[in-house]
C-alpha cells in the first residue's frame, strides 16, 4: 500500500474498494474431535430444534426461555454457534468441554492458570458452554499441582 501510494500521482487518493460482509466466511473449521453421547439430550437440543425446525418445548415458560436464548445463537455448517461480539463461539457438549478444559489447563503448555485466565483462553479459542465457568472452577480445584503450589 505504501509503495502504491507513493507511486501514484498526488492529485487524489487512489480508489479503495471496501466490502461489507454480512455473514461469516467459514469454509471448514478445524476443531478437536471428541466422541459425544448421541442418545442423551443436551443443553443445545432445544435451541437447535427451535432454530432448525421451529419446534418449542410444550411448557410455555421453557418455550419463552428457548426463544429468548435462540436469538444469540446461529447454525453454521450444521454446528451451533453463539454470537459473541464480533466472533462466533462453537457450542460444545460436556465430554468435549472436559477435554478442552484439561487440555488448556494441564495440556502441552502446562500453564495451570486460574479460573478467569482459563475461561479467557477458552473463549479466545472460540468455544462456548453455558456452564463452562463452573466447570473451569471445578477443574482448577481438582488440579493437585494448583492446590499444592498455587498462591494462597
Amino acid at each position: 500500500m505504501a509503495r502504491l501510494a507513493s507511486s501514484e500521482d498526488a492529485t487524489g487518493p487512489p480508489d479503495l474498494k471496501i466490502e461489507l460482509q454480512k455473514s461469516p466466511n467459514i469454509e471448514e473449521l478445524y476443531t478437536f474431535a471428541v466422541q459425544g453421547c448421541e442418545g442423551r439430550a443436551s443443553w443445545t437440543s432445544p435451541i437447535l430444534s427451535y432454530l432448525e425446525d421451529g419446534k418449542l418445548p410444550p411448557n410455555s415458560n421453557e418455550a419463552k426461555k428457548v426463544k429468548k436464548q435462540a436469538t444469540r445463537f446461529t447454525i453454521l455448517n450444521d454446528v451451533l454457534y453463539k454470537r459473541f461480539s464480533l466472533t462466533y463461539l462453537r457450542c460444545i457438549e460436556q465430554d468435549e468441554a472436559k477435554y478442552i478444559l484439561e487440555e488448556v489447563h494441564e495440556g502441552i503448555c502446562r500453564d495451570h492458570m486460574g479460573v478467569r485466565s482459563l475461561m479467557g483462553k477458552i473463549i479466545r479459542a472460540s468455544y462456548f458452554r453455558l456452564t463452562m465457568q463452573k466447570e473451569a472452577k471445578e477443574c482448577v480445584k481438582r488440579c493437585d499441582k494448583c492446590q499444592r503450589y498455587g498462591k494462597i
